[in-house]
């Protein structure tokens, strides 16, 4: 079985799946969608679903960093309960502060192009939330 993460934003989502073991996470996707149109992405990951046996959502929990919630939290929340509603597997918030940050000073340091870096950002922080969680369920 394998893990499917997310890093959820308001236009794009990064998508990273786990291997069968469990062990690497390997960024998938960057999708692209109207703005606030989640439904676009409720069906990606129903797509995702059927491709891949998938056992568990991991949804990057966005937080301010005095931990309180911003409008991100809340989107995280909303999207949540709106695909718990199509599916019967758990899905398992991960602290995703610095994440897209973190990604991005990746890419830099790989010398991307903003260009490139526009391509890859989402997935790379999707993964990074997977490693993080893969990491921490290793232990």
């Amino acid at each position: 079985m394998r893990k499917l993460a997310l890093d959820l934003g308001s236009r794009t989502c990064g998508f990273a799946i786990s291997d069968e073991l469990e062990v690497i996470a390997i960024g998938l996707d960057n999708f692209r969608f109207f703005e606030d149109d989640y439904e676009a992405v409720k069906n990606e990951v129903l797509r995702y679903m059927k491709e891949y046996k998938i056992d568990g959502i991991i949804l990057g929990y966005p937080k301010k960093n005095d931990g309180s919630k911003s409008d991100s939290t809340y989107r995280v929340e909303n999207f949540k309960d709106l695909l718990s509603k199509f599916i019967d597997i758990p899905i398992i918030y991960v602290d995703e502060q610095y994440s897209t940050k973190n990604a991005e000073k990746i890419l830099i340091a790989l010398g991307l192009t903003r260009q490139k870096r526009k391509n890859f950002k989402d997935k790379l922080a999707a993964q990074l939330i997977l490693e993080d969680y893969l990491n921490y369920y290793r232990r």
